[in-house]
């Protein structure tokens, strides 16, 4: 402990409340953990393990590049009811463009020696070896970057649904397709096998409803522009009605699909298309991996079947006719 304090340029106080779920700062806690992993050192976080001693808290990092959507609430409804079930409370915490970093807040859960870990849109980090190292589990939801493959995912089989939608799409005559997709998220088209004779096109904008205008204006007017487009709320059903102001109609001259169903998306003026899921099952496929991997049984990849399908409604058909040459 001294020599992490010698190297993190602070008291071993500092450390002790770092290591031990106590308040420090978010730039402590920083240092204190890059010089531990520098020094090989763990605390008592192995040696808890080795006496069995639970706190019954589990940690939920919510990794959205942008603004969580609300089909995280049906989830998170299904999931915590489960893990509350089971005599476990959940502490969630959400990455945000502007808030701590990512490694500052997996590494706070450590401190606060959670059970484990809820690590939505999982993605690298450095503190990830720590939970390793102290035989936390640490599942991944909705989606794992190839470099934490060792993690356990679980996500939702939506391909069929996705198929579905684009074989409806494609058997009213479009062939163009565009995703909306904001700021830095991962485009969902580009998951799911593609269909032959379809052409994607990735639409990427900010956070602004200007930043939508100016792409519609810009990219989805004239013949060639693309005939359909996919995007999730709010961007889907801001479209509707940028798309009216500028003299678009829809779908006469283009087809809208929402990635995630709304509960009130039939009763709009123009009822919308989307991809319906059932977000209480993935909630429950996630809280059961937990309690599998707590108990010490091995924990596997989860693909939650028929758990998504298309409803189409008013937003979405016939594609327009292309000019003539």
């Amino acid at each position: 402990m001294h020599a992490v304090a010698e190297l993190a340029g602070c008291s071993t106080a500092t450390v002790s409340k770092a290591l031990n779920g106590l308040p420090v700062s978010a730039e402590n806690l920083r240092r204190v953990y890059a010089a531990a992993e520098q020094l090989g050192y763990v605390p008592n976080l192995a040696a808890r393990s080795m006496r069995q001693e639970k706190t019954m808290t589990l940690g939920m990092v919510v990794n959205f590049e942008g603004h969580p959507r609300s089909e995280l609430l049906y989830t998170f409804q299904d999931l915590i009811a489960n893990m509350e079930s089971a005599g476990y409370s959940v502490l969630l915490s959400i990455v945000r463009n502007e808030g701590l970093d990512l490694d500052t807040l997996l590494q706070r859960f450590l401190a606060h020696r959670v059970d484990g870990l809820f690590y939505w849109q999982a993605r690298p980090s450095n503190a990830l070896a720590w939970y390793e190292r102290s035989n936390i589990p640490v599942i991944a939801v909705g989606f794992r970057d190839p470099e934490c493959a060792q993690l356990p995912f679980v996500t939702l089989d939506g391909a069929p649904a996705f198929a579905a939608a684009c074989r409806d799409l494609k058997a009213l005559g479009h062939r163009d397709f565009a995703e909306i997709v904001v700021d830095r998220a991962d485009p969902l088209y580009k998951l799911y096998p593609r269909m032959r004779g379809v052409r994607w096109r990735e639409i990427r904008i900010g956070h602004g409803e200007q930043d939508l205008r100016n792409a519609v204006e810009k990219l989805l007017t004239g013949g060639a522009a693309p005939t359909v487009v996919f995007a999730a709320p709010p961007t889907s059903t801001q479209l509707l009605s940028i798309a009216g102001e500028l003299g678009l109609a829809v779908p006469g001259d283009l087809s809208v699909v929402s990635y995630f169903d709304l509960e009130d998306a039939g009763l709009f003026r123009t009822p919308l298309s989307a991809i319906r899921t059932d977000y209480d099952k993935l909630g429950d496929a996630v809280a059961t991996a937990m309690l599998d991997a707590l108990s010490g049984r091995q924990v596997g990849d989860v693909m939650v079947p028929d758990s998504a399908h298309f409803v189409p409604r008013a937003s979405t058909g016939p594609a327009r006719a292309r000019p003539a040459g």
